[in-house]
């Protein structure tokens, strides 16, 4: 399956991650922000593909929290607060454009 069979009816992208990821779980995922939702994306296996997707409201966002560590290879965190906790994390450059994004919609 692909990206927009998860999108609900009138539910728009807004912005993509592109080609960096982010990290979630142990895991990379391209992150999708639309009008409703933050989604976490990505389509795993060899030979047989399964999608794996994780999904919060936005209408649902309690916070967000942006922080760096690393001294010479910054990785930037970002913490989402919502009826659950996501902790994502990547190269900092990226992950604070991505903040920057999520707190458009807040």
């Amino acid at each position: 399956m692909a990206l927009e069979d998860y999108l609900m009816p009138g539910e728009e992208i807004k912005y993509q991650s592109g080609e960096s990821l982010v990290k979630y779980g142990g895991k990379d995922y391209k992150l999708i922000l639309t009008n409703k939702r933050i989604l976490l994306y990505n389509s795993r296996g060899l030979v047989v593909k399964k999608d794996d997707i994780i999904t919060q409201k936005l209408e649902e966002l309690q916070g967000v929290k942006y922080k760096e560590k690393g001294l010479i290879s910054k990785e930037g965190l970002i913490e989402i607060q919502g009826k659950t906790l996501i902790q994502l994390s990547g190269h900092a450059a990226s992950m604070k454009a991505l903040y920057q994004q999520i707190m458009q919609f807040l």
